[in-house]
């Protein structure tokens, strides 16, 4: 990819994020984004199944400047450079798969395909809410009753985003 598409195709997604980012911080458990809605991890997701992993660190970036600017950074630099991290990897952990499990093209034209895809968004994005609160509060800023409704309302809202928004 040139560079130049790379900085245009960022420059596109940013915002969108960013935007889907705000829109959908509603009821989140505490300064967090643990919503029941997240459509941004979508969009995430589809990027780099369509234009590939290369897109990752725009992804990172990304997520990193949506909690800075839509949360105001809430723990700090070093919780939201960590949380931005295993989010990116999970998206990215997503898009892997579903490029290599919906080849020869990644869409979802069949049964089979939308099969695919709800068998890896559901429990990938179980696993990414785990490592989301897990890191959390391995920072301590969740409290340890927060953890298991931290994880459930950040799943949920994850897989619906994902489901909802990324067909």
């Amino acid at each position: 990819m040139k560079p130049l598409h790379y900085l245009r195709d960022a420059a596109v997604f940013a915002p969108c994020y960013v935007v889907l980012d705000w829109v959908s911080y509603i009821h989140p458990l505490g300064a967090f984004n643990i919503t029941p809605w997240n459509p941004q991890p979508a969009l995430a997701v589809a990027w780099m199944v369509l234009g590939g992993l290369v897109h990752a660190p725009a992804v990172l970036a990304t997520v990193v400047l949506a909690d800075t600017l839509v949360r105001g950074a809430p723990g700090g630099m070093g919780v939201i450079v960590a949380t931005a991290l295993v989010l990116t990897l999970g998206y990215a952990a997503i898009a892997w798969a579903l490029r290599h499990l919906l080849r020869p093209a990644p869409n979802l034209h069949s049964l089979r395909q939308l099969t695919l895809f709800i068998c890896v968004a559901v429990p990938s994005t179980s696993i990414i809410a785990l490592g989301f609160v897990g890191t959390l509060y391995g920072f301590g800023q969740l409290e340890p009753d927060s953890v298991l409704p931290g994880w459930l309302r950040f799943w949920v809202g994850d897989a619906v985003g994902v489901l909802v928004t990324a067909p």
